[in-house]
């Protein structure tokens, strides 16, 4: 079970608040169809061919959230995972989104990995999927995951 889930980060990712830039929209949302509470990770290039990973953001079903308002990146790629529930048989599942990259997370609690396209620290690494990207200063998209558990969709805005 995670540890201490709350909205993520703000600006607890060191310096990233001091360079924003100006306050043009280039928000990352995630929202959650799913029948139960999911948890969402992101990871986004740094300086080089660095990436940086983060999680975990908790978004009850129905709920819209903006992962970080001082993020600014050109492209990103994003891992859920639900928590833990009993499906029509009593089994008990969990439900998980992600596919094409991986980048290091860690199941316990929350976390923020530099070199995260490497194993690091106490991760494992697992699947993300690649989001939208732009050539201009910042993308600015929603992600939707469904309420079947069967995928995700995002819009640029």
């Amino acid at each position: 079970m995670r540890v201490a889930i709350a909205r993520l980060f703000g600006c607890a990712a060191g310096l990233a608040c001091l360079f924003a830039g100006p306050s043009a929209s280039a928000e990352i949302t995630f929202c959650n169809k799913f029948p139960h509470v999911i948890y969402i990770a992101m990871a986004y290039p740094q300086n080089g061919d660095s990436w940086i990973s983060r999680g975990w953001m908790s978004l009850n079903t129905g709920e819209c959230s903006v992962f970080d308002f001082a993020l600014r990146v050109k492209t990103f790629y994003y891992r859920a995972e639900s928590a833990a529930y009993r499906n029509a048989s009593g089994r008990r599942i969990k439900t998980s989104w992600g596919s094409g990259r991986k980048f290091a997370i860690w199941e316990s609690s929350n976390f923020n990995y530099w070199d995260a396209q490497n194993r690091v620290l106490n991760s494992s690494l697992a699947e993300f999927t690649h989001g939208p990207e732009t050539s201009g200063d910042a993308v600015s998209a929603t992600v939707t995951f469904d309420a079947e558990g069967k995928g995700s969709s995002f819009t640029v805005k």
